[in-house]
């Protein structure tokens, strides 16, 4: 399955959830950014055209699904080994076909090749990396 037709239209075409974050300043072209959330610092790869901005803006975060099963668990992102990272939340609805709007204490679009249920608790390991997209300008 094709995600994604480009990083510009990937970004224009899930725009409605993005999250607020402040992006601390980065050398040009470096791939991460350094992103402070509402669920702590993330390390995404960066899939905008550097420079990045620093400051506040908006990010369409974005993860493909490795594995998940359903469980109650704190919402929250956290990293593990091989840039692989956990992801813990409730499913919020079905976004696009093979799309997810996945609540884990900020909004997060993530991929499956799998059906997931809607309302349900799940716990997801993402494949590397997280990513984040952002419009042009990216400025909240």
């Amino acid at each position: 399955m094709a995600y994604e037709e480009g990083p510009e239209a990937f970004a224009e075409r899930f725009a409605e959830y993005a999250v607020a974050v402040e992006l601390l300043p980065q050398p040009f072209g470096y791939p991460l950014l350094e992103a402070v959330t509402p669920v702590g610092v993330l390390y995404p790869f960066d899939r905008g055209a550097p420079p990045s901005p620093s400051g506040p803006v908006e990010l369409v975060l974005h993860a493909v699904v490795a594995s998940f099963r359903y469980r109650k668990q704190p919402p929250g992102v956290r990293a593990l080994a091989g840039g692989r990272h956990r992801l813990c939340g409730r499913v919020r609805r079905e976004i696009a076909p093979g799309f997810y709007l996945l609540d884990c204490g900020l909004p997060l679009v993530l991929a499956s090749d799998e059906p997931l249920e809607t309302g349900m608790e799940i716990e997801v390991t993402a494949e590397p990396p997280l990513m984040a997209f952002r419009s042009e300008g990216g400025r909240i």
